[in-house]
């Protein structure tokens, strides 16, 4: 499966959480917070970043929302063994070293826009439905290089690297329940659907769960797990309602 196809099925999500029993479950919020992101095939690496929503309820059942998202990583390896025998004057003196070093760095970048309805099922307890469309890019950086050295010398040296990235649309669906435990307190679950579309595109069922706690009447403390085939995100994001 491409890098591409990778990117493609991770999507960051920031779950909603409710400040008090005025603003209950409000669509009116920007958050900023962590997002870090597993994936299967590239255990090797920990891709860290950050994630900045806005959301934007339209009346009383509909609401707008954007979101970028960034997570990046970088992996290096050296290696140095024994290369030839030096001679000087015709006696032996030792043994070089062929030292190798290669760093690895790699980004996925996410801009997602999104449309929603809003059922109120009660006063404590909504389902959203959402359309989402979205660009999601991978890109790669590779540098490598080669080095004979000999009593902290270097006799010889040569450098390579390349650059390589991938874009592909997406589409998703999503429904999602949110539901107060408390004024404080929401938890919510959801499932979907999300197809990335490039010549690999691929198809993909979404589940996630998360809850929000309120530290004062605006502000909003959130965590989120998401998982869609080969890879898991999980965020934890800072909300202010508006």
């Amino acid at each position: 499966m491409k890098y591409a196809v990778m990117v493609g099925a991770l999507s960051f999500f920031s779950i909603t959480a409710v400040a008090n029993q005025t603003s209950g479950l409000s669509y009116d919020y920007v958050e900023v917070g962590y997002a870090k992101m597993d994936v299967d095939a590239l255990d090797e690496l920990s891709l860290d970043g950050y994630v900045v929503k806005l959301s934007k309820q339209l009346g009383n059942n509909w609401y707008l929302t954007g979101l970028y998202a960034s997570t990046s990583d970088d992996m290096a390896n050296s290696v140095s063994e024994d290369y030839r025998d030096i001679f000087q004057n015709g006696e032996y003196v030792g043994t070089s070293q062929l030292y190798t070093e290669g760093k690895l760095d790699v980004e996925f970048t996410r801009l997602e826009l999104s449309a929603g309805y809003i059922q109120h099922l009660s006063a404590v307890t909504n389902v959203d439905y959402s359309i989402n469309l979205g660009k999601l890019k991978y890109s790669t950086d590779f540098k490598a290089i080669v080095e004979e050295r000999f009593n902290g010398q270097v006799f010889s040296s040569s450098e390579e690297g390349y650059s390589d990235s991938n874009s592909a649309d997406i589409l998703s669906a999503n429904v999602q329940v949110r539901h107060l435990v408390t004024d404080k307190f929401e938890v919510n679950a959801g499932i979907g659907y999300e197809r990335l579309h490039d010549e690999e595109s691929d198809n993909n069922l979404v589940l996630q769960a998360g809850f929000n706690f309120a530290l004062t009447d605006k502000a909003i403390l959130g965590a989120s797990y998401r998982h869609v085939d080969e890879y898991a995100d999980i965020a934890a994001t800072l909300r202010y309602y508006f």
